[in-house]
């Protein structure tokens, strides 16, 4: 929250004084909680998880004090479903019109995807490694795919390397909207959500009002931040030919041109919205990569696109970008290797006695893995029909709102379709916003963080239930 801080005192604002007593509180607690540390520092996989589950759970929390403090966000439940919202990359936001925030709430707002974009514990790994097992137990909690990738031996070079190609890139672009004319400030802010494929903008109409060279060079970046970061690495190190053949990389290229080339002809021909084709394009492949990496920045109202192209983009969503990346959704690998797995199942039901294993990158996968992973999506289908079934309580609810914005959110994504405009999530009652919430932190922490620190939370309460009903009993 420092960086904020620095804003404020350039811009003549008075938000400062904001951040730096929550960082003073935030300061006093931590060092309370260090203090009391446990002895023990050993760490397995169930602890790693709840720490990932609780870190996100407190840091969206407090995220939220600066936009309650500021009086941009009054109400402490919309605050950190905004906080929520920043931390996760989703983008959707709750605010009607964020123009009138200041320089250093909005640099905040936008920071905070850039914070959430790679990880705040890889972020801490990268700074202070940890013993007792514990960073690999946190790295594969907190990291997006169905492994984790480690480009360096030890888990706190790993975590320095991801972080120095993040930064790198996040600098690029800065580099690159300044040469397209866009100011300092709005560039590190749209670099913010565009890395982290967030999604927050500082203007109500998104990106609608940039140049087409600045929207282009958001579309680079966007494709450049769907991909794994390991393999940016194996460029950097002269890998390049192993970089480029990666099976996801392919199925995720693959995927976003066959997307981008449907919706540009069902928009150009049938709604003929657009002179000319290389326009319907342009704003075809915004909207396809956008939505396929969960950025959720808007160049165009989506709502006026053909039926046809609002269902291809709600359904990218759900496949999302690579493992390893900043991008949301159930990743491509994940849908890869399921699709390997239903094969061999089939196969092995016509040929019983054949030996068939999953491979992907030519590597054999476990069937630990394969099962993790077939797990994943019925958990994800069935809190998905849950959410679904809570937010339709609501009045006047129709089918394609409830299920694109629990798509949106479950997803990560900031893609608004159908009745949902700009900060209309503030309409919604206080519990549909409860369910965004959760569905935002099952989505980035891809459910089983969340999962094990409810699970945990509701233990004791689960032993007393057993201990009254055995006296009961007895």
């Amino acid at each position: 929250m420092l960086l904020p801080v620095i804003i404020a005192f350039i811009y003549g604002e008075s938000d400062w004084k904001y951040f730096l007593l929550i960082i003073a509180g935030a300061a006093i607690v931590g060092g309370l909680l260090y203090l009391i540390k446990p002895s023990k520092r050993r760490m397995h996989a169930k602890e790693g998880f709840i720490i990932v589950g609780l870190a996100w759970l407190v840091m969206s929390l407090v995220g939220a004090i600066p936009y309650v403090l500021s009086g941009l966000i009054p109400n402490y439940l919309n605050a950190v479903f905004e906080a929520v919202s920043g931390f996760t990359t989703s983008g959707v936001t709750i605010i009607a019109d964020i123009e009138v925030g200041s320089h250093a709430i909005l640099f905040w707002r936008s920071l905070t995807h850039w914070i959430g974009g790679m990880g705040v514990l890889v972020f801490m790994l990268a700074l202070t490694p940890i013993a007792g097992g514990a960073s690999m137990h946190i790295m594969r909690a907190e990291a997006p795919g169905p492994t984790t990738e480690k480009i360096s031996p030890k888990i706190s070079q790993t975590a320095k390397w991801l972080y120095i190609i993040y930064l790198a890139l996040t600098l690029a672009e800065v580099l690159a909207l300044v040469i397209c004319k866009l100011d300092v400030y709005k560039s590190f802010l749209i670099s913010f959500g565009t890395l982290a494929t967030g999604g927050f903008s500082p203007l109500n109409s998104s990106l609608a009002s940039f140049t087409y060279a600045q929207q282009v060079v958001v579309i680079v970046f966007m494709v450049l931040a769907g991909c794994n970061f390991a393999l940016f690495f194996l460029v950097v190190t002269g890998k390049f030919r192993k970089a480029i053949t990666d099976s996801e990389l392919i199925g995720y290229l693959v995927t976003t041109a066959v997307v981008v080339i449907l919706i540009s002809l069902n928009v150009y021909m049938v709604r003929e919205q657009f002179d000319t084709f290389g326009e319907a394009f342009h704003q075809s492949c915004f909207a396809a990569v956008s939505s396929l990496t969960s950025t959720g920045f808007a160049a165009y109202n989506y709502n006026l696109f053909p039926w046809f192209s609002k269902a291809l983009l709600l359904m990218v969503m759900f496949i999302g970008g690579c493992a390893g990346s900043t991008a949301g959704g159930i990743k491509v690998s994940r849908w890869q290797i399921m699709i390997k797995a239903v094969r061999r199942y089939l196969r092995e039901r016509i040929h019983p006695r054949s030996v068939n294993v999953v491979k992907f990158n030519k590597k054999e996968i476990e069937d630990e893995v394969v099962g993790g992973i077939l797990i994943y999506f019925a958990i994800f289908i069935l809190i998905y029909i849950i959410s679904m079934f809570i937010v339709s309580t609501e009045k006047n609810m129709d089918f394609t709102t409830t299920f694109s914005c629990v798509a949106t959110t479950f997803n990560n994504n900031g893609i608004e379709i159908k009745t949902v405009d700009f900060g209309g999530y503030f309409n919604f009652h206080w519990w549909s916003r409860i369910v965004f919430i959760v569905d935002m932190l099952l989505g980035r922490l891809e459910i089983f963080p969340i999962v094990l620190l409810f699970t945990w939370l509701f233990t004791p309460v689960r032993d007393v239930y057993k201990k009254i009903r055995h006296k009961t009993e007895y």
